[in-house]
C-alpha cells in the first residue's frame, strides 16, 4: 500500500512540473469601433474687445500726440491691438495729401533728433496703455530721416519690464503709483534703456 501512495506522489508531482510547462494565456479584451480619445486641451481665452466708451477714449487720445497731424494711421486691429503710424517723409505727406498746410520744414521739425523719437514711442505706449488697459497690444512707427523707428510690444511685455499692472495703477484710487513710475520713467536715462528693450529701426518704404 505504502508503493501505491509513492508512486501516486510521484505522478502528482509530474502532473505539476508538466503544468508549470504549458504556457499560459492571457485575457484580451475584444476589439472595439470607438476612436481613440484625444487628450483634452484647453482653448485659449479669447480677449475681450474695446468698448464702445474706449475705443471713443482711443480716438480722443489721438489728438494728444506729439505731431499728431502727421499721422497716417491710428486704429485699433484685431479688437484690441492699437496701431498707430506716421507717415515715413514729407514726400510721402504730400502724395497722400497734397493740400496739406504742413511744409517740409515744419515735418522734419517735428522730430529733429532720435531722442525725440524715442521718447514720443515710449510716453505714448506707457500712457496708451495706462489710460486703456484693455489694450493688448501696441504698434507705434515714428519717422526720422525718411527712417521709420518703432515699438511692436505685447501689453504683458512692457507690464515684466515696468514691474507693474497698467490695470492696477489705472484702477488705484489716487493713482499713486502710476504717479510714482511717471516721475521715475521719464527721464534720458529711463529712455535710453526703454529704447534698449523695445525700440527697433524699420526699412524705410520704397518711393
Amino acid at each position: 500500500m505504502f508503493k501505491q501512495l509513492g508512486l501516486i506522489g510521484i505522478i502528482g508531482v509530474i502532473m505539476v512540473t508538466l503544468g508549470a510547462c504549458v504556457p499560459q494565456t492571457f485575457a484580451v479584451s475584444a476589439p472595439t469601433d470607438e476612436p481613440p480619445r484625444a487628450e483634452s486641451v484647453e482653448a485659449p481665452v479669447p480677449q475681450p474687445n474695446l468698448s464702445d466708451e474706449e475705443l471713443k477714449k482711443f480716438q480722443e487720445f489721438i489728438p494728444s500726440i506729439r505731431a499728431a497731424s502727421i499721422i497716417q494711421i491710428a486704429e485699433i486691429r484685431n479688437q484690441n491691438e492699437a496701431f498707430i503710424q506716421f507717415y515715413t517723409s514729407y514726400k510721402e505727406l504730400k502724395e497722400a495729401t497734397p493740400n496739406t498746410p504742413i511744409t517740409e520744414e515744419e515735418f522734419n521739425s517735428y522730430f529733429p533728433a532720435i531722442d525725440t523719437v524715442h521718447k514720443v514711442i515710449m510716453e505714448v505706449t506707457v500712457r496708451l496703455l495706462h489710460d486703456i488697459p484693455a489694450v493688448r497690444k501696441i504698434t507705434l512707427n515714428v519717422p526720422f530721416k525718411n527712417q521709420l523707428y518703432g515699438i511692436d510690444a505685447k501689453k504683458r511685455s512692457v507690464e515684466m519690464y515696468l514691474k507693474a499692472s497698467f490695470r492696477k495703477m489705472h484702477d488705484e484710487p489716487g493713482q499713486k503709483q502710476w504717479k510714482e513710475l511717471v516721475k521715475k520713467l521719464f527721464t534720458t536715462k529711463e529712455r535710453d534703456k526703454f529704447a534698449q528693450r523695445f525700440i527697433r529701426p524699420y526699412p524705410p518704404q520704397l518711393p
